[in-house]
């Protein structure tokens, strides 16, 4: 009998400290503030305007650097040229180079007709 009223008054106190901590506002604060974030994560995440955004990112990105890479030029007729016998922090100079692609590539193909040709062993 004594063993009995020994766990319902051990039962009563559990009982009252798991009141105490439910009914406590310290208790609740951690546990707000665990499911705000999970809320705001998947706000983030999964809400379906989301879906719209990320794209419209993406695409804009995409088109920034397309337009970042049509603006670069290369520019074939001017190379910049530095000199053993320039001061320091002196920069390159630009002098004019024009190379002549149509002459290079007949000179080219000049060399190709010349170059004797291996016939195959039939």
């Amino acid at each position: 009998m004594k063993r009995l009223q020994n766990f319902k008054e051990s039962l009563a106190e559990v009982l009252f400290i798991i009141k105490a901590c439910l009914t406590t506002l310290w208790f609740w604060v951690p546990v707000l503030y665990a499911v705000y974030f999970f809320f705001q994560m998947w706000i983030f995440l999964v809400h379906p305007i989301t879906i719209f955004i990320l794209p419209l990112i993406l695409s804009v990105y995409a088109v920034w650097l397309d337009e970042r890479r049509k603006n670069y030029k290369v520019r074939f007729s001017e190379i910049k040229y530095l000199s053993a016998s320039h001061p320091l922090g002196a920069g390159p100079e630009m002098k004019p180079f024009k190379a002549e692609v149509e002459s290079m590539v007949k000179e080219y193909e000049k060399l190709l007709q010349k170059k004797p040709r291996k016939q195959k062993d039939s």
